[in-house]
């Protein structure tokens, strides 16, 4: 049960760490984000950036102080050739996903702009290192310290991650249960992926971390921009 608990504290961190900097990001650059779809974007994606490091460093000091450290998760070890070909199928396939629905004659999709490369790195390198190091990393770790098997780690942890993410919809001012609900699932179906692969891996971290990171530097902003029409319609 304490691992339980610690997991559920854990996952309510990252949802209030979310939702405050993204209404205080709001609140602050209204204006901004008043101003045009892009830069509201660039705000909200910049403070998803900015709650996710302070969950990194909410979490650095609460296994600090239990001398746990993330290279136990599997940070920086090495990986069998097994976890390897696993990241990149998981990423050519994701990848294959969403430019061929959500993003499917998407003309942006190869523009170089700031606008482009700024959120494209900020949400491949913080949004990736990140979730891998949470969810897959602390998550499924904790649960195996409790007692839980492997499959109950790739289901309990996909779930979490699929329902941690519905942050978005409920702090966006427009809710609705098709497009929250879509994002869900999703989200826990490519998080049953990452897990997999994090065993396949032998737990270690890097190849869904760079596979998660590569993933979301492809895909976005234009992804979450997608998200962002679609509630204005």
């Amino acid at each position: 049960m304490k691992g339980i608990a610690t997991v559920v504290l854990g996952c309510l961190s990252f949802v209030v760490l979310v939702t405050i900097l993204n209404w205080i990001a709001k609140y602050l650059f209204a204006g901004v984000v008043a101003s045009g779809l892009r830069a509201r974007v660039t705000v909200e994606l910049t403070a998803a950036m900015i709650a996710e490091a302070g969950v990194l460093l909410w979490l650095y000091i609460f296994l600090r102080r239990r001398g746990i450290s993330f290279r136990s998760f599997g940070l920086w070890q090495p990986a069998p050739l097994a976890g390897w070909i696993a990241a990149g199928l998981t990423a050519a396939l994701f990848i294959s996903f969403n430019l061929v629905l959500p993003l499917r004659g998407n003309k942006d999709l190869g523009e170089i702009s700031l606008f482009h490369l700024y959120n494209a790195i900020s949400a491949g390198l913080v949004a990736g290192f990140v979730e891998e190091i949470f969810f897959r990393g602390f998550i499924m770790n904790t649960l195996r310290r409790s007692g839980f098997g492997n499959t109950a780690q790739v289901i309990l942890s996909s779930i979490l991650y699929g329902g941690v993410h519905s942050v978005w919809g409920l702090t966006s001012g427009m809710f609705t249960f098709e497009l929250v609900g879509g994002a869900v699932i999703g989200t826990a179906v490519f998080g049953l992926f990452c897990s997999a692969v994090y065993l396949l891996s032998r737990r270690s971290l890097m190849p869904i971390l760079i596979s998660h990171g590569l993933i979301d530097f492809i895909i976005e902003p234009w992804l979450f921009m997608v998200a962002v029409r679609m509630l204005h319609h």
